[in-house]
């Protein structure tokens, strides 16, 4: 009987120890599943960190050069992943393309690299991070981009020569100010799957003609602020709201189709917008309307 109840008391005494190594554990490998075992190795022009499981991150290249092919094995060890800012600041690297596999890119990790031209994904990318791009001033194309799965902020703000990007279906979300000042952009179709949207996403895409908001998301508030050349809207059915200042100062905007499921447009939403002559609502009665947002009365009309 004695015996049984020291083991008990040690047992108790264990318990604490035990889940405290567990939880320190878990905040430790915060980052990714497993544990890094050695840092800043070298191999070839790539600099990494080696994982437990014999993966890498790659945070840096000795000696950038004009086009970056990243292969899917570094000294035999599998590429996971590119460490936070890894490419950041270099006015080299012309072309990118990112190996076949699941590969997590870590927030800018190719900001402000102004030579970069041509970035190729490979499919292999579900999420852009946090200012993955931003002041890549002469990014003109990126191809792959077909599992992407997330678009967080200011990914690509101050792209201001991406003539396009190709959203698939999977995209979910787009963070804010996630393409703002991307003043080449001409054209955006955000799809049904997307249910989130920030801040100013699209603010000061002076570029931009045509916006189709096929999302399930609202319109967030200074969404479209500034866009000078955006000439033709289409919100879709499922978008709910229209927020505050979404497209005000879009002073080309001449044509607006507005779905079934809107049931506000908030103050100022479309202020300023003095070509609008075009408004089609497919349900005004059941939307809420703000001030300032005269335009709106102009040449408005229920759809057929």
């Amino acid at each position: 009987m004695k015996s049984k109840k020291l083991f008990c008391s040690a047992l108790a005494c264990l318990v604490p120890i035990i889940l405290t190594f567990i939880l320190a554990s878990c905040n430790s490998f915060s980052e990714t599943e497993y544990a890094v075992v050695a840092e800043s190795l070298t191999f070839d022009i790539y600099i990494y960190d080696q994982y437990e499981n014999s993966t890498v991150r790659i945070t840096g290249i000795d000696g950038m050069p004009r086009h970056l092919i990243i292969p899917e094995k570094i000294n035999g060890m599998t590429v996971v992943e590119i460490g936070e800012r890894a490419f950041a600041d270099n006015d080299t690297l012309i072309y990118l393309e990112l190996p076949k596999g699941n590969i997590k890119l870590g927030k800018g990790f190719c900001s402000d690299s102004i030579a970069l031209t041509g970035i190729n994904l490979s499919g292999s990318v579900n999420i852009i991070p946090e200012n993955a791009f931003e002041n890549c001033a002469n990014l003109a194309r990126i191809d792959g981009t077909d599992q992407l799965t997330a678009i967080e902020s200011q990914a690509f703000a101050g792209c201001s020569s991406l003539p396009a990007l190709a959203i698939p279906e999977t995209l979910t979300s787009i963070g804010a100010e996630a393409f703002r000042g991307c003043t080449a952009l001409s054209r955006i179709r955000i799809p049904s799957t997307v249910t989130s949207i920030g801040e100013s996403a699209f603010w000061g895409c002076d570029g931009l003609a045509v916006a189709e908001m096929l999302c399930t998301a609202e319109i967030p508030q200074y969404c479209f602020l500034g866009c000078a050349s955006l000439t033709s809207v289409k919100i879709g059915d499922n978008v709910t709201a229209i927020n505050d200042e979404a497209f005000r100062n879009c002073r080309a905007l001449y044509s607006v189709e507005i779905g079934k499921d809107c049931r506000s447009i908030g103050d100022y939403a479309f202020h300023a917008c003095d070509q609008l002559t075009e408004v089609v609502f497919a349900d005004k009665a059941s939307i809420s309307i703000g001030d300032g947002n005269e335009s709106l009365n102009g040449q408005s009309k229920e759809a057929e």
